[in-house]
């Protein structure tokens, strides 16, 4: 260890190059251009001597690019027992100043706007000190621009860069011929397992239209995200041209037309979970899809089953039918369920969606244990408003969702009680200092209903449980009947605030405060604290939680889940 430490500085010891007289743009403009800052100790000294004479050359290369014409440098180099070390001091001398600028962009396409936002956002000016680097910045983006529209002949008519030494004045000229626009004569989809038309819905350019990059680069990605395909190839034919127009040609391969997946997990609420999904991405040439998920487990099942049609924008806009049956046996409810509809969803942007939907509804419920099996049939027009903007940062999921929805039905329009409901959830996770983040969640619900006995247990609001309050049992929290037993209430007013700080690798410590009710009459807020442990595994976040109610501080809670949501 001894002799490792003694010959460590020597061994790894990089030669020092003094530079002063020059500001930090200008000192860094001139390392960059020095080829002795490449080398090192063990350079051969013939080398050192050789690049040690040229950097006077490159100094003066350097700060030319950046307006300096008159340097004057005192270079030293001197050799140390193990290494070399070099002086150099410069005078920059006198800045080169631009006193006239003519920039112009002439041709069939002079007048397009997006030439005059480079012009008008120039960042040379009359007065400024002469930049080389960002002239040719200029020229870069005026051709490429040139490019990206559709200007393929575009030219340089005049491009000079003149200095005047003596009165350290420069003049910038540069004209740049358009030539002729090209534009797009026919747009080619080859056959692929869908038709060409429907392919066709995903692009945001048409046939007679100007070749524009930006826009082909975006029907790429909205293919891309259409989940229909796997490889995507949109190429313009500028080659072909003839009387500047040209073809358009896209080569698409699908993705596999069957998935399936499968999972299990676990949460105190719940037990052992078993999942299952199936999805046909294209039942036919329209890009019909259907789509099953199951989940199972010994106190809550359901099976859902989805047919979609994509409409005129298919990634916007699509109708589905729908079908699903539940089953749900747990302490305070008991409840079988079939539910059969039509929904229009409608996306905005993002993830804004809004959905209109109407479905019969076959529920088999007792709300206690005491109380008969009833059956009630619904018809459920409603309306939902959603959005999630979320991303992933390390382990964590960052952003927001809320829904807003509204639900109804009437005796008269074949239901078997009238009702109206409406639910709003709101949830976000967002950061803070070293490595933690804040957690919130609000659930709000109320039911008006002419007949609250008749409204099936679906419908009815609950606490309690590892999403909702812990520290309490799931749905344990709601409106009770003469016997003590929980039977849901017509409004519903829940929330959450969670701190979760990282302590190592993959593990974080939280705490937490719950509170809320599931109430008919009388509002009686259950409140739950806590702490727990989260670990980020492969498979999504795993989560243990402590949990006590506030009625008694004794009774200990344990609430554990697996759960890649927000």
């Amino acid at each position: 260890m001894l002799i490792f430490v003694s010959y460590s500085g020597p061994l790894y010891a990089d030669p020092e190059i003094e530079i002063t007289g020059l500001d930090s743009e200008q000192e860094d403009n001139v390392r960059a251009y020095l080829s002795l800052s490449n080398e090192s100790c063990e350079t051969p000294a013939w080398k050192i001597k050789r690049l040690f004479k040229q950097s006077p050359l490159q100094i003066n290369e350097a700060l030319r690019a950046i307006g300096f014409y008159h340097p004057q440098t005192t270079k030293t180099l001197n050799w140390l027992d193990d290494c070399w070390e070099s002086s150099f001091i410069i005078e920059p001398g006198p800045p080169m100043i631009i006193d006239a600028i003519d920039v112009q962009v002439l041709g069939p396409g002079a007048e397009e706007l997006f030439f005059s936002e480079i012009l008008r956002n120039m960042s040379i000016k009359v007065g400024d000190t002469l930049n080389q680097g960002a002239y040719e910045q200029l020229k870069r983006k005026l051709k490429n621009r040139a490019d990206a529209k559709g200007y393929f002949d575009s030219v340089f008519a005049l491009k000079r860069l003149a200095v005047d030494p003596d009165t350290n004045t420069a003049t910038i000229q540069l004209h740049m011929q358009t030539g002729q626009r090209y534009y797009i004569s026919q747009i080619d989809v080859e056959k692929s397992a869908l038709h060409t038309n429907f392919s066709r819905k995903f692009l945001t350019l048409k046939a007679g239209q100007a070749y524009d990059r930006a826009r082909i680069f975006e029907s790429h990605q909205l293919l891309d995200t259409s989940g229909y395909f796997k490889g995507i190839e949109l190429k313009y034919e500028h080659n072909q041209a003839q009387d500047y127009q040209a073809p358009l040609i896209i080569k698409l391969s699908n993705l596999p037309r069957h998935v399936m997946s499968a999972g299990v997990g676990y949460d105190t609420d719940l037990g052992v979970r078993l999942s299952a999904g199936y999805r046909n991405r294209y039942i036919n040439k329209s890009g019909h899809q259907f789509v099953s998920n199951l989940n199972l487990s010994l106190k809550k099942s359901n099976l859902v089953m989805e047919y979609i049609l994509p409409l005129s924008n298919p990634l916007k806009d699509r109708l589905s039918f729908f079908s699903g049956i539940s089953y749900e046996n747990t302490t305070n409810v008991n409840s079988g369920k079939l539910d059969v509809g039509v929904r229009l969803s409608n996306r905005f942007y993002g993830q804004l969606i809004l959905a209109e939907q109407l479905k019969f509804v076959a529920e088999h419920f007792r709300n206690s244990n005491a109380d008969p099996f009833q059956t009630q049939i619904l018809l459920v027009p409603g309306i939902s408003l959603s959005n999630v903007r979320a991303e992933k940062k390390d382990n964590y999921l960052e952003g927001y969702k809320y829904m807003i929805k509204l639900d109804g039905a009437h005796r008269s329009v074949g239901s078997s009680v009238s009702f109206i409901q409406t639910k709003l959830h709101i949830k976000g996770a967002y950061p803070t200092f070293l490595g933690g983040r804040i957690l919130a969640r609000i659930d709000l619900g109320a039911t008006a209903v002419d007949n609250f006995e008749d409204l099936p247990t679906s419908y009815r609001f609950y606490a309690g449980g590892d999403n909702s309050v812990r520290g309490y049992d799931y749905k344990s929290i709601g409106q009770r009947d003469a016997s003590g037993e929980v039977i849901g209430g017509q409004f519903l007013t829940t929330a959450s605030l969670e701190y979760e700080q990282r302590v190592y690798g993959n593990w974080s410590l939280a705490a937490f405060v719950d509170a809320g009710d599931a109430f008919t009459r009388d509002l009686d807020i259950q409140l739950g604290v806590g702490l727990g442990v989260r670990w980020y595994s492969l498979v999504g976040p795993l989560r243990i939680d402590l949990a006590v109610p506030s009625e008694d501080f004794g009774d200990v809670h344990v609430h554990f889940s697996l759960s890649t949501a927000l």
